[in-house]
């Protein structure tokens, strides 16, 4: 019998490994990864196209590109279209990206086949009607205003430009650009770059899965065609501030950020036990400082954001426009104390168990498992880059976060983009 009146013991985990997917290889190119989980009754699958910021001449260019599949195909209307994923009981997402695009639809098992049905169809026969066109651009518009009265939409994309100036990664949705497009063109970079994909599955799936899928995405992919020379990163010694005032604005909103490296940096790993640290968590040292403390904001979070072929270090946080050089001071104070003071080796445990923690729940679901490994596949990592993570998170020393803190994040190096008041 189970003694209900003892605490079961703590029990350090030391190590996990991702569970084994299958990969295909599509009969008309790309690759089909699959993780199958039986009796979830409901499964995902996502296309990951090559429909993305690096293959396009702007970003409303990928933003129409991808959310024109929605709009209608040659066998249904956006009406039609709708109504079908909602007898389903189906939901269907759709993501612009840096590297990649996707659609993914979420659905149940037992219209498996419907659904995959609807997005071969979604993929290979959308219309790019210009009345749908023309109506998606003014939604487009209206939504680019209605961001850019928001402090943090704008202090984002100033930081994301600053960065990554005159490269893919930094662009910027415009009004002219939305306007400028056609469907044409978006006819164009759907056939050349969306129509060239993998495919990503996961869920409770049909014994015959692969056979239904390679059924449907049987046509030949595009041999991708470059648009434009990629421009390379521009090394700067100096980083360029940037400040947009507004009257409407009751807060600032303060972006504090840096390029940095891809997941493949041998750094990586100490870098992000450091940035929990400092502010990637509740417990953080910025939320006790800035919130607990001094009660400037409701919340303040640092991440790294890995990409392909780069990859950036963002603080974020909304105060009071009072607390604006305030809040910057503090934040500066934080990396230096993390640079200067080694932490405690409570801190430092406390820190590891919730990332250790953190991690076990992003492997609990068919559908979280299938992330990890399209990261893999995307990104061109190794194999075990997963299964060592437990490891190189309980390695890493309170030495390691003040070397990796000095060497990475030296504030002087810091841009700054701040939407506030006038």
């Amino acid at each position: 019998m189970l003694d209900r009146t003892q605490a079961p013991s703590v029990q350090q985990v030391q190590k996990i490994s991702l569970p084994p997917i299958e990969k295909f290889s599509l009969p008309g190119g790309g690759n089909l990864y699959a993780y199958p989980e039986k009796n979830t009754e409901a499964f995902r699958i996502e296309l990951l196209t090559k429909g993305s910021n690096l293959n396009a001449q702007n970003a409303a260019e990928v933003q129409l590109a991808i959310k024109m599949l929605l709009e209608g195909t040659n066998r249904y209307s956006g009406a039609q279209l709708s109504e079908k994923i909602d007898e389903l009981g189906s939901f269907v997402e759709i993501t612009p990206g840096f590297d990649h695009s996707s659609i993914s639809i979420y659905g149940l098992k037992k219209h498996f086949n419907e659904n995959i049905g609807l997005l071969s169809d979604i993929i290979y026969e959308s219309s790019f009607h210009d009345q749908a066109l023309n109506t998606l651009k003014e939604k487009e518009q209206n939504r680019l205003k209605l961001n850019m009265q928001k402090g943090s939409y704008t202090s984002s994309v100033n930081l994301r430009n600053a960065l990554f100036k005159d490269h893919p990664y930094g662009y910027r949705l415009y009004p002219s650009d939305i306007n400028s497009i056609n469907s044409q063109q978006l006819q164009t970079f759907h056939k050349n770059y969306t129509c060239s994909f993998d495919i990503f599955l996961s869920g409770d799936l049909p014994s015959n899965y692969y056979q239904i899928i390679s059924g449907y995405f049987s046509k030949r992919q595009p041999e991708v065609p470059k648009q434009f020379e990629t421009p390379s990163f521009k090394e700067s010694n100096a980083p360029k501030d940037t400040s947009h005032r507004d009257s409407k604005f009751v807060q600032s909103s303060i972006k504090l950020g840096k390029r940095l490296f891809t997941r493949s940096s041998p750094d990586y790993f100490r870098f992000m036990v450091a940035n929990e640290l400092l502010g990637g968590f509740f417990g953080s040292r910025l939320m006790k400082n800035i919130r607990e403390d001094k009660g400037y904001t409701y919340g303040i979070y640092s991440s790294l954001y890995p990409l392909n072929h780069s990859g950036y270090f963002v603080i974020s946080t909304d105060v009071k426009a009072e607390y604006e050089q305030e809040t910057i001071r503090e934040i500066y104070k934080e990396i230096k104390r993390l640079q200067e003071e080694p932490v405690s080796a409570q801190e430092l445990e406390v820190v590891k168990n919730y990332m250790i923690g953190n991690y076990l729940n992003a492997i609990s679901s068919p559908f979280s498992i299938i992330t990890k490994y399209k990261t893999l596949a995307t990104q061109s990592l190794p194999t075990d880059f997963y299964n060592n993570y437990l490891e190189a998170i309980n390695n890493t020393s309170r030495e390691d976060i003040q070397q990796v803190l000095s060497t990475h994040l030296q504030t002087e190096s810091l841009t700054r983009s701040i939407s506030g008041f006038i």
